[in-house]
């Protein structure tokens, strides 16, 4: 893409992406209070529900800030352990993204969960400095403890939980974005609890925040592709959006932040297909002097950002700096952080030898088919890999059938009332 063009979403971790603009619209309320990492949330408490095909159980067990440091102490590591009704076929442990960005509860809703839970026992967590994990909400809480929130710290809390809640039993790993750093990880520091690997929308290594740049410029050329004039309707949006004195401006004139707030809003509707069809037409409607649907998504502040009020933005930001790279694009950023162990596994993927399913979002922004193609590509034998025709980044959410359908046939599990067509 020549000179004529700029992305519009710079290379920003979420978290960084909005700080300077979320905070200035007035429409934006506080948000519920967030746990100091201290404190031991309500949900610790251990807790027993009772499903149809399955039983679940939340808690939380004591970790170690620091298995080394008994000094350190400890923090309550929230988890959900479902179990089915019936035998359990495996032992499954699902790493949410971000990191630091839980779901309030593993998805309980939908064939592709419902499924897995009805035939394996689940465990999932809410990840340290994060959720009901103790929960670090302010970045002036890490300081000097930059140590103790490393994708290496959150590995070490999952052998945990693995051992005290599985038994030490090999288990098969599911982790979705930054979540499958976290399973590749643990398998390769743990082969001998690790029986197969689920990866989806994933990189084994830190470039893919290094290379953004060349990345959403990819990604634009295609929605260019896919809606012809988007590239120029953009270019129309912005050059309108940056005139802060034009007279025309109606309602957009309260918004002091107007084309950092499109470019949070996009960063944002990229993650699925229905997001980027509006991408598409807030484009089109900001070049014809439309402001309806980038009004409505201003207004809706945070709500855009599909918010748990779980996340931790400083621990997303703290493992983005110092593992991820982060500052090759943005040195600003991370100005404040010093490096730590640099997140790269492809000179030792060869190591696996378990089974492992890779799953693609044809038109991910955020992690594409490539990246997930270097992981197949050094794996030994040969990996099953599948490329979801009709998916963004929240493949799991858009295309829940056919994710359904390649787990189960990969996991062993039938499939006997599932749909047969994994194209839906």
């Amino acid at each position: 893409m020549g000179p004529a063009f700029t992305p519009l979403f710079r290379s920003v971790p979420l978290a960084l992406a909005l700080s300077a603009v979320l905070p200035s619209l007035p429409a934006l309320a506080a948000g519920p209070r967030h746990a100091a990492a201290d404190e031991r949330p309500d949900e610790c408490s251990r807790v027993t529900r009772e499903y149809p095909l399955w039983t679940e159980e939340s808690g939380c067990i004591d970790a170690p800030w620091n298995a080394s440091d008994p000094a350190a102490g400890t923090f309550p590591l929230y988890y959900e352990l479902s179990r089915p009704k019936g035998p359990s076929i495996a032992d499954l442990i699902v790493f949410h993204g971000g990191p630091g960005y839980p779901r309030r509860h593993l998805q309980r809703g939908g064939e592709l969960w419902e499924s897995l839970r009805a035939h394996c026992t689940i465990l999932y967590f809410h990840q340290r400095g994060s959720g009901f994990s103790a929960r670090v909400a302010d970045a002036s809480a890490l300081a000097g403890r930059e140590g103790l929130f490393t994708l290496d710290r959150i590995v070490d809390d999952t052998w945990l939980l693995h051992q005290e809640l599985l038994g030490g039993h090999p288990a098969v790993l599911v982790g979705k974005s930054a979540g499958g750093f976290l399973a590749m990880k643990f398998a390769l520091a743990h082969p001998e609890s690790t029986r197969s690997l689920v990866l989806a929308a994933t990189s084994p290594h830190h470039g893919y925040i290094s290379r953004r740049n060349a990345v959403k410029t990819g990604f634009f050329l295609s929605l260019d592709e896919r809606w012809p004039g988007f590239l120029a309707a953009l270019g129309r949006a912005r050059a309108y959006l940056d005139r802060a004195d034009a007279d025309d401006i109606g309602p957009l004139a309260a918004l002091p932040v107007r084309e950092d707030l499109l470019e949070s809003m996009f960063f944002d509707l990229a993650y699925t297909l229905d997001g980027q069809f509006e991408m598409v037409a807030m484009a089109r409607d900001l070049a014809e002097r439309r402001f309806g649907l980038f009004l409505a998504r201003a207004a809706a502040g945070k709500e855009t950002l599909r918010p748990t009020g779980l996340e931790s933005d400083a621990v997303l930001n703290l493992i983005t700096c110092r593992e991820l790279r982060f500052a090759d694009a943005n040195p600003l950023a991370c100005s404040n952080q010093s490096e730590g162990e640099l997140y790269d596994l492809r000179d030792r993927l060869h190591e696996l030898s378990v089974p492992v399913l890779v799953l693609s979002g044809r038109y991910d922004p955020i992690l594409p088919p490539p990246f997930q193609e270097e992981i197949v590509r050094n794996l030994p034998g040969m990996p099953e890999w599948h490329v979801l025709e009709l998916s963004s980044h929240m493949l799991f959410e858009e295309q829940p059938k056919a994710c359904t359908v390649y787990i189960l046939d990969f996991l062993g599990i039938p499939r006997q009332q599932l749909p047969q067509s994994p194209g839906l």
